[in-house]
């Protein structure tokens, strides 16, 4: 039994591993370059990763009113996450420009990539629409939480709604999913030579974002968390606790309210634990450099969560495999 665990834990969590490995031997060898993480990190997140949402809702329809109970659980899930980080933010962050730092860390997790991929692993095609739905309503109120606190935080306190909703409607996997969920309803039947052109682009989304991810991770930048210097202590304090509040709070946190509270089933549950197990979410760098933040120590928090994440979710798949709840 603990051995079937170790090696459903391990095929899960195993290929998105190595996938980032693959990223940064890439990137050290000078295979690749950061223009080339640039880019291609546009190319999968504004045509190949919502070709990939919309074909996989398009070619395997789900029954959405069974998902209100997954949605339910991400969202209540996020929403008391929030809650309660920018409350111990409020009480023991005393310099207010890392507090939105801290409670974006917290609650936003890599789930439209690093989500779907372990999601994939571990359930097959089946996991794709459930995970896609849940990806866009958790996307949604992702951007909407990252602007309110990061305005709170480095801004003037006054958040634009008008910014976030024109934010949200301009993303392109929103429209993506919007847009197969309609197709797949409607019955609207797509030409062949189309459908072949999107599996071309849906195929190369995991994999080329799984390698960008890899690549840019720069390690030099987790030597300052050992800096001895005042200032930079309480900054790496804030980056210790995000990371670990990422790695272990919210997994944990997430499958207590799914578990005991919300009474999920198996899969939705896994599905619940792997999207809440990913590290921050790399659209937390640009949108705490956009506000003026510090971009370095959320950079030192998207690395140190990203290497964290490869053993928490195996190590947590193993438990609750053991368990007999996933």
């Amino acid at each position: 039994m603990f051995l079937d665990s170790l090696l459903f834990s391990l095929s899960v969590t195993l290929p998105t591993m190595l996938m980032l490995v693959i990223g940064i031997v890439l990137r050290h060898r000078k295979a690749i370059d950061e223009h080339f993480c640039e880019v291609a990190s546009k190319l999968v997140f504004n045509i190949s990763l919502p070709a990939f949402l919309f074909l996989n809702i398009v070619k395997h329809p789900a029954d959405y009113s069974s998902q209100i109970w997954l949605v339910g659980a991400g969202i209540s899930g996020t929403l008391i996450i929030y809650l309660v980080s920018e409350w111990i933010a409020f009480r023991c962050i005393s310099d207010r420009r890392y507090r939105g730092i801290f409670v974006q860390g917290m609650f936003r997790g890599n789930t439209g990539i690093l989500g779907l991929a372990l999601c994939i692993n571990a359930y097959g095609s089946i996991a794709t629409a459930p995970g896609a739905v849940y990806t866009a309503c958790i996307t949604l109120l992702f951007n909407i939480l990252a602007v309110i606190t990061l305005t709170n935080s480095l801004g003037d306190g006054k958040p634009s709604f008008i910014k976030i909703f024109k934010g949200l409607a301009k993303n392109p996997l929103i429209s993506a999913i919007i847009l197969g969920v309609i197709v797949s309803k409607t019955g609207f039947v797509i030409p062949e030579p189309l459908l072949r052109t999107g599996d071309y682009l849906a195929h190369i989304a995991l994999p080329l974002a799984l390698i960008c991810a890899g690549a840019s991770l720069n390690f030099r930048q987790l030597a300052q968390v050992n800096s001895n210097d005042k200032n930079q202590a309480a900054v790496n304090s804030v980056v210790i606790w995000t990371s670990l509040g990422r790695l272990i709070f919210a997994p944990l946190f997430m499958i207590i309210l799914g578990k005991f509270v919300l009474h999920l089933e198996p899969m939705s549950l896994g599905i619940i634990f792997l999207m809440a197990a990913t590290p921050v979410a790399a659209a937390g760098y640009s949108m705490v450099r956009n506000f003026g933040g510090d971009y370095t120590a959320t950079a030192n928090i998207i690395a140190i969560t990203t290497l964290g994440s490869m053993f928490t979710s195996s190590l947590g798949l193993l438990i609750l495999r053991q368990l007999g709840w996933i």
